[in-house]
């Protein structure tokens, strides 16, 4: 049973901005997300996607949504079509949430820009930095110190220690990478 939202209470209505099998993570994912009482976190989750029935409008609609939703979150795999809807919620005047399910573990140090999701059983490390865009999968990794730039992408179960992932990298299902702070430039040399 839903709790009430308590009066005085601030209503926020989240717009998930693509309904593929992200899309729906992403939507699950805010749906399990609390306050301090145990009321859900959003009152309203709809999707914008240009191809699903199920959304209430096309993504190019996004500007005619502004007074009904107040947040809009980017949610899809690709990582420049990802940033791309980034930057078009910012520059409508949506604030872009970071969602981290209530099953993941964040440090209090640890800083993740908007617009990344921390998905069930991952865990962000004391002082690591996950800038904005990230998809953090079920069950991965990112340990203390460790920089993930925007729009890194950890995929199930990847272990990231004492290294710095290049922005828009996607790390597979499993893989360990440790002690590696390469950037673009270095990692084109190789």
């Amino acid at each position: 049973m839903l709790k009430k939202r308590s009066e005085g209470k601030k209503m926020r209505n989240l717009l998930i901005l693509g309904a593929g099998g992200h899309g729906h993570v992403v939507a699950e994912t805010a749906r399990a997300m609390q306050d301090s009482e145990g009321n859900p976190i959003y009152d309203k989750i709809d999707f914008l996607d240009d191809l699903k029935a199920e959304a209430i409008g096309k993504l190019q609609d996004l500007p005619l949504f502004k007074k009904e939703y107040q947040e809009a979150f980017p949610a899809v795999g690709a990582y420049g079509k990802r940033m791309e809807l980034y930057t078009r919620a910012k520059r409508f005047g949506f604030d872009v949430p970071v969602l981290v399910h209530p099953e993941a573990y964040v440090s209090p140090s640890a800083k993740i820009g908007e617009g990344s999701v921390v998905l069930p059983k991952a865990v962000v490390h004391t002082e690591a930095q996950v800038e904005k865009g990230c998809i953090l999968s079920i069950g991965s990794l990112t340990e203390h110190g460790a920089i993930l730039e925007e729009g890194v992408h950890l995929d199930c179960g990847a272990i990231i220690k004492g290294s710095r992932i290049p922005e828009g990298e996607k790390i597979p299902c499993g893989m360990v990478i440790e002690n590696q702070n390469m950037d673009r430039k270095e990692k084109a040399k190789n």
